[in-house]
């Protein structure tokens, strides 16, 4: 098989592929790759005879491969990658089989993170052009990588040139050059629920002596109009920092990457306290990361690690701990950091965090908001101006109600045989289920002005959890699959639905009448987070006894079933399906 040389620009995020001819670097119009440096032309790449080489030119007095400074030429060896410096510009460099090449299309070179070997420890995300900044503080052995660069890092000390040349561009008024926000339709903000358009968007500063927000406080860097922008349309701030970052007009906080350019989707995920929602959303993510590129060939990435580092950690947790008391996932608190205070419609409100995340088919890039809400934010009583916390079920593209069987009489009278601890510990009163679906009607057809005779169309899925205590309640036969061959079967979901619906309405009618009071698109599904009974243990600081999974053995069963159909009714071309 013949050998190929990719060469991807960390700075424009193009990948370009040798047809045999060179490809130049420099500051010239005639270069392959275009970057700002000292000289039209740096150097080219040369492939020949299966060799490839790399030929400085010109008055450049050494370049860096792998970290090592360098002024002749040098082998680019197959199958090995090479990070490659130049005066202003960065570059991956790959050479060998197309078969084995690195999976280019998941570089995200916006975004980059620092390690510091000597105390193990990482730092960011950070955009090139802030690198200089935070460079005096650290060592000179730290490590610079970016999103999906993995197990290769550039030193950071070899692409300072790099992000100071990034820095330097012509600003000129803001009111002269077109705004980066192209598309005009309203957008919502995931922090607050609020519209704005796109010229309502703030930067967010970059320099380290701006900050300071009328909203978020001292701690937080300015929110503000730009009145400057690059040649390339770049904001800038008081400082001349280029921005990175774009808050929401409302409530200041800090929007993900290429908001505008994505579609977004919000899910709603609603249950009492101690109904397992936080192990589900847990599994659900996991599980989606893995099922997406392995099914219907779309990545299930991060919009912004950051952001939703409160869930990674739960993730980690989850599937990596070695005892029940790691693997334990503490309730959610609406004081807890899954929350936090969001300005909105006047005062601080404490709302839960949004997490965040990317789904790709072609040149559409769809957003999925999810949040780990307490079960207490759907109470009688708790929605008010500064706990509005449950008012992402009237903007949201579905909900996903998580129904606990092992907290209903009905089926605890058909489990008594069960040895799961969940069984003998009830968390919450009989009747609380239907109690929270009822409230949910009022509240979304109080805000939503709906008289009692209409409902929402939006999808609903009824989750009947921890199917692993009492799936065998449904008899030898099983549960048809909601996907074969990369296809989703939505004939599939609904046989499992209408079979899923008459064995829950047989135990508890009013889970059935209430759901279906809300949405004239109700579907039933059977999943288990953990995928078998938890155990108790003792925790180590108070001595009390808990309930968590069991070291070593978590497998979600069915957990995805339920968003997979929501995103087939909410974008249908977005997952093949059997239907369409």
């Amino acid at each position: 098989m013949n050998k190929q040389l990719y060469i991807y620009d960390c700075l424009s995020a193009k990948l370009r592929a040798s047809d045999g001819n060179f490809m130049t670097i420099g500051s010239g119009e005639k270069n392959t790759f275009r970057v700002k440096m000292n000289t039209e032309n740096g150097g080219s790449f040369a492939q020949r005879d299966h060799t490839c080489r790399f030929f400085p030119h010109g008055r450049i007095s050494s370049y860096s491969l792998n970290g090592v400074a360098l002024k002749q030429d040098v082998v680019i060896r197959p199958e090995t990658m090479y990070l490659f410096v130049l005066e202003g510009g960065c570059f991956v460099c790959w050479y060998g089989n197309d078969a084995s090449r690195p999976d280019f299309s998941q570089y995200d070179p916006a975004t980059w993170y620092l390690y510091n070997p000597s105390v193990e420890e990482w730092y960011g995300p950070y955009s090139l052009p802030d690198l200089p900044l935070v460079a005096p503080e650290l060592p000179d052995d730290v490590l610079a990588t970016f999103q999906g660069l993995e197990h290769c890092a550039f030193y950071l000390r070899d692409i300072l040139t790099v992000a100071d040349f990034a820095g330097r561009q012509e600003i000129i008024p803001a009111m002269n050059v077109p705004h980066e926000h192209e598309q005009q339709e309203a957008l919502r903000c995931p922090c607050c629920w609020e519209f704005f358009t796109p010229e309502d968007i703030l930067c967010i500063a970059s320099h380290p002596d701006l900050l300071g927000d009328s909203l978020l406080g001292e701690d937080a860097m300015l929110r503000f109009k730009p009145e400057y922008r690059t040649e390339t349309g770049r904001p800038v701030d008081a400082k001349g920092c280029i921005c990175n970052d774009y808050a929401c007009p409302h409530c200041h906080g800090k929007l993900p990457p290429f908001f505008t350019s994505t579609q977004q989707h919000i899910i709603s995920l609603v249950g009492v306290p101690a109904a397992g929602k936080s192990y589900y959303l847990t599994a659900l993510v996991h599980e989606l990361e893995n099922q997406f590129p392995r099914e219907f060939g779309m990545p299930f990435r991060d919009a912004d690690p950051a952001t939703n580092e409160p869930l990674n950690e739960m993730r980690m947790r989850l599937f990596n701990a070695q005892t029940p008391q790691e693997a334990y996932i503490a309730k959610t608190h609406m004081q807890g950091r899954l929350y936090h205070k969001v300005w909105r419609q006047g005062v601080y409100a404490n709302m839960p965090r949004p997490f965040i995340y990317n789904l790709n088919r072609g040149a559409d890039v769809h957003s999925i908001v999810l949040y780990d809400n307490a079960g207490e934010d759907f109470q009688p009583g708790q929605d008010s101006m500064i706990t509005p916390g449950s008012h992402h079920l009237t903007v949201a593209s579905a909900i996903l109600f998580l129904f606990d069987p092992t907290a209903n009489p009905g089926f605890r009278q058909l489990l008594q045989e069960s040895t799961d601890p969940q069984l003998r510990n009830c968390m919450y009163r009989p009747g609380r289920q239907a109690m929270l679906l009822a409230e949910s009607e009022m509240r979304l057809r109080t805000r939503l002005n709906l008289p009692p005779s209409e409902k929402i169309n939006v999808p609903m899925a009824v989750i009947i959890g921890k199917s692993d205590t009492w799936s065998h309640l449904l008899g030898p036969e099983p549960l048809l699959p909601a996907t074969r061959n990369g296809m989703f079967m939505a004939e599939h979901v609904n046989v499992n639905s209408t079979r899923l619906r008459q064995f829950i309405f047989n135990i508890a009618p009013h889970i059935c009448t209430n759901a279906e009071a809300i949405s004239s698109n109700v579907r039933y599904f059977a999943a288990s987070a953990l995928g078998e009974s938890p155990v108790e243990f003792t925790d180590e600081s108070s001595g009390s006894t808990l309930i968590g999974p069991a070291s070593g053995e978590v497998h979600p069963i069915r957990v995805t079933e339920p968003l997979l159909w929501a995103l087939h009714n909410i974008v249908p071309s977005l997952i093949p399906s059997s239907q369409n």
